[in-house]
């Protein structure tokens, strides 16, 4: 008798509807555990909370048996209740409240594996979804009236912050960002030019403060054009530029003497653990207590600005170091290549960590217990390290304008981090915005 070894064809579990909507994995040969993150199950989701248990999903002849002996939650196959079973075509499971099916194609866009798997375990955040950058910035060589500026800006105060249900939730399109660097660019070389050209001193400080603060303030509108709820107003901005930008420069100076045995043992890579915890304890001291803004969107935005004050001061403080002790074109050149690193530093760094704290504080008011909890942990690690990685003392290729590979590749790091918090916060809003899930109905 001739034997032949039939291979078993995945089939994928998707979820439709709750907090992992469009959350989809495969489940093959081996059996998968589906938990929270914190467990560190095969599949990581957020409808079971620490100590919630798990589901094991199994595959056999193209359909999906579970067990659900070991989760703490009720679990709903068409209505009801069970601990184990198997999901046919059209059956609905309900976790909590999450409802998932199962697929037998690919869905597109969802399935992540290799390098995107290994990512995805580390920062704990859902790959991106219907994602392109062309759309996101599709509004920046358009034409936009003065109008139209002024109401980009004009957010956050009683008259001009829509309720949850007139928002228009999805991927925003800022440009008014890219018009406020061409400006600040233009001023930049303007007073470098005056300088070049009368060798007016007086040129010197307006120089350091545009070309330090341009790129940085830029980066920040694009957070600001970014917070879909449009609940926070560009006076609490500038407050948080400057009070928290100037906060948390004092505050990493006391931390660097106060525990210097990092700068000892790390050198310059100590400014990622230090920093860090100087930028966060200060959003944390001006905005953690407020319950008002509850969103991912609000933490992502409070953190740039914060990043962005801390970042333009440094740079300032750079600048007017290197002019005095090197001369003015010494000076340039590191405006210009700190202006060109600017939105792959602070600003992003202090926007992820910040944004990853609200994703576990949500509306309730800042508790110590917050930093413990493993979403914002993986993020503020992460973090750290690609900030250390930076300062640390090795080049991967130089680049022009005294750049190297090794930013760009931790820049990128940073965005994909940071865009894939913008679409938890999206999510988050999408959530919050729908009714309470009705029965299911087969």
């Amino acid at each position: 008798m001739e034997v032949t070894n039939v291979q078993k064809k995945n089939v994928y579990l998707e979820c439709i509807a709750g907090k992992d909507f469009q959350y989809c994995f495969s489940v093959g040969d081996q059996p998968v555990t589906m938990g929270h993150i914190s467990g560190n199950p095969k599949q990581a989701v957020k409808v079971l909370s620490p100590g919630q248990g798990f589901v094991i999903f199994s595959s056999e002849i193209g359909k999906i048996l579970f067990d659900a002996d070991s989760c703490q939650v009720p679990v709903f196959l068409n209505n009801r209740e069970v601990k184990k079973g198997e999901i046919l075509d059209h059956d609905l499971l309900r976790i909590n409240d999450s409802i998932w099916r199962t697929r037998k194609d690919i869905p597109a866009g969802k399935i992540s594996s290799g390098m995107m798997d290994r990512l995805n375990g580390l920062i704990g955040l859902e790959q991106l979804h219907d994602f392109k950058l062309g759309n996101i910035f599709s509004e920046v060589f358009k034409k936009h009236t003065t109008e139209e500026m002024e109401a980009q800006l004009i957010t956050g105060t009683s008259g001009h912050t829509p309720y949850l249900d007139n928002l228009e939730i999805g991927w925003g399109k800022p440009w008014l960002f890219a018009r406020m660097l061409g400006i600040s660019a233009a001023l930049a070389f303007i007073l470098y030019a005056g300088y070049i050209m009368f060798s007016n001193a007086n040129l010197v400080p307006g120089l350091i403060f545009i070309g330090s603060f341009a790129v940085p303030l830029s980066t920040m509108i694009f957070f600001l054009e970014m917070n879909i709820p449009r609940n926070v107003s560009i006076f609490m901005l500038i407050q948080l530029l400057f009070v928290g930008g100037i906060a948390s420069l004092f505050v990493a100076l006391v931390f660097y003497s106060k525990f210097n045995f990092f700068t000892t043992y790390l050198g310059a890579s100590a400014a990622g653990i230090i920093e860090e915890s100087a930028k966060l304890l200060i959003v944390i001291l001006l905005v953690g207590k407020s319950k008002r803004f509850r969103w991912i969107l609000n933490g992502l935005l409070f953190g740039a600005a914060v990043g962005t004050g801390f970042g333009a001061f440094e740079s300032a403080g750079y600048a007017f170091r290197i002019i005095v002790t090197s001369g003015m074109a010494q000076g340039v050149n590191n405006i210009i290549t700190r202006g060109l690193l600017a939105p792959f530093m602070h600003v992003v760094w202090t926007a992820n960590v910040a944004a990853a704290l609200w994703l576990v504080k949500e509306d309730k008011p800042f508790k110590w217990d917050m930093l413990k909890e493993p979403a914002f942990l993986r993020i503020m690690i992460s973090m750290m390290a690609v900030h250390m990685i930076w300062n640390a003392p090795f080049s991967l290729m130089r680049l022009p304008f005294n750049l190297d590979l090794k930013y760009l590749i931790l820049g990128v790091i940073a965005w994909v981090i940071c865009f894939r918090l913008i679409q938890a916060g999206l999510k988050q809003l999408n959530q919050a915005r729908q009714p309470a899930l009705p029965p299911i109905t087969v």
